[in-house]
């Protein structure tokens, strides 16, 4: 193994090494809002977090987590299943396999990163949920800002299916405020913060779940409501706090009902979905009805999958098996409003076939298992909120979509070293010195 000169030692210390490791998940986090106009910054972060553990590995000579190696490399079967079916449809040479295997490559360099990085200190992580938090808060006050200055234009958007703009995308940007307001209240209940901070977390989670109402997406309700009542059931089930429970299920119903009367998108958004659902049996209304026409697109997906039910299509496969089976199941439908299939488990299944899904599945889903026997509330909690987006999105098929859908699960599932409580100052004692604190 290559062995490290006395400079390059000491830099990649385990003290070193965590400080630099959370810059880069800060820089993945930053990165993620920052995307629309430096688009390379989370891939930078995640290339420099990949290359720190590597040093930190060789340094050390040794894979700091490897007890936890199921739970971490399971993730890349997701990337095989990308892998084998590209293979198995199109030429290794394809641009389209390339990019697809380059935006996936998250599901192969950020488990391997957080298998070889040491153990987490907890300040390190609280910083890092502060910092989506804080993140969120920033893109949320600018668009409401953009809001309030277009306020009836916009709330005219809300009939015509569409959302106020954000930083990123409204669908990507619902989930990470749903994130955001979920870990803002494990921090809360689990984690010793101090008085001021506490009511800043709470100030910001509750601006945040009003702010999810104003922006009003159908998705990041559903899992802010989803993980909203797991985390209830969480705090009455395992740690017997139903005075808690009850008082937070209350507010919640208050400030929901209030959103209700109070904001406009919101209202508009309902009139929509109401008028949206009532076109279903009209094709022609796919072209102007977003609900409407994620419907069409499992019809067609549906087509697809009975043509390759055992391995798919594959994913740089997929956009042309849809346009055919557009083309001659639904005419009326313009090429302009073809739809991927919104809903990753049916994505999966028309792109990877019955075997792939299972194996995709098998993938991202098996360190959950870990995350109930240790009794991880955030990890079950982040599961349930990019499962929730599964239903209505294909989430892991955008750049976003997979820093999003898998950062934010391993920083939740990270090892943490044990709380160390400042040192209490003793009794005095006459010409005896206290010991110094490192």
């Amino acid at each position: 193994m290559p062995s490290l000169t006395p400079a390059m030692w000491q830099f990649f210390s385990e003290a070193r090494v965590r400080q630099v490791s959370v810059f880069w998940c800060a820089l993945i986090i930053g990165g993620v809002f920052a995307a629309t106009w430096v688009r390379v910054l989370p891939s930078i972060g995640i290339a420099g977090l990949f290359l720190t553990s590597v040093g930190y590995a060789l340094g050390q000579r040794r894979v700091a987590q490897w007890a936890q190696w199921p739970s971490l490399l399971c993730f890349g079967l997701v990337y095989l299943v990308h892998l084998g079916t590209g293979l198995l449809r199109t030429a290794l040479t394809d641009a389209a396999l390339w990019q697809d295997l380059l935006l996936e490559s998250p599901f192969l360099l950020l488990p391997g990163a957080f298998l070889l990085l040491p153990a987490w200190q907890p300040r390190h992580l609280r910083f890092l949920w502060l910092l989506l938090l804080g993140c969120c808060l920033a893109a949320a006050a600018g668009s409401t800002v953009y809001y309030l200055r277009h306020q009836q234009v916009i709330e005219q958007l809300y009939l015509q299916s569409q959302v106020m703009p954000t930083v990123p995308d409204h669908i990507r940007f619902s989930l990470l405020v749903s994130m955001a307001v979920l870990a803002g209240l494990v921090l809360l209940t689990a984690s010793p913060l101090p008085r001021l901070l506490r009511r800043l977390v709470l100030a910001g989670v509750v601006l945040l779940f009003l702010y999810q109402h104003l922006l009003a997406v159908r998705s990041g309700l559903v899992t802010l409501y989803g993980a909203g009542a797991l985390w209830l059931a969480w705090l009455g089930g395992h740690y017997g706090r139903w005075r808690l429970m009850l008082q937070s299920t209350l507010v919640a119903l208050a400030l929901g009902g209030g959103c209700l009367l109070l904001f406009p998108t919101l209202q508009n958004k309902i009139v929509n979905t109401r008028t949206d659902t009532a076109q279903l049996d009209t094709v022609e209304s796919a072209n102007n009805y977003s609900v409407t026409a994620r419907y069409y697109s499992y019809q067609v997906a549906d087509a697809v999958i009975r043509e390759h039910p055992l391995l798919g299509v594959s994913k740089v496969k997929l956009d042309q098996a849809m346009a055919d089976q557009y083309s001659y199941m639904y005419p009326q439908i313009s090429r302009d409003h073809y739809l991927l299939p919104h809903n990753q488990f049916i994505f999966n299944l028309a792109a990877y076939g019955v075997l792939g899904l299972l194996v995709s599945l098998l993938g991202f889903y098996y360190p959950l298992r870990q995350a109930f026997r240790t009794r991880n509330a955030l990890l079950v909690l982040i599961y349930a909120i990019v499962t929730a987006s599964f239903l209505v999105e294909y989430t892991l098929e955008t750049q976003i979509g997979v820093v999003t859908g898998l950062f934010f699960l391993l920083l939740a599932g990270a090892p943490t070293l044990a709380e160390v409580p400042a040192p209490q100052p003793g009794p005095y004692q006459p010409g005896v010195r206290p010991a110094a604190v490192a």
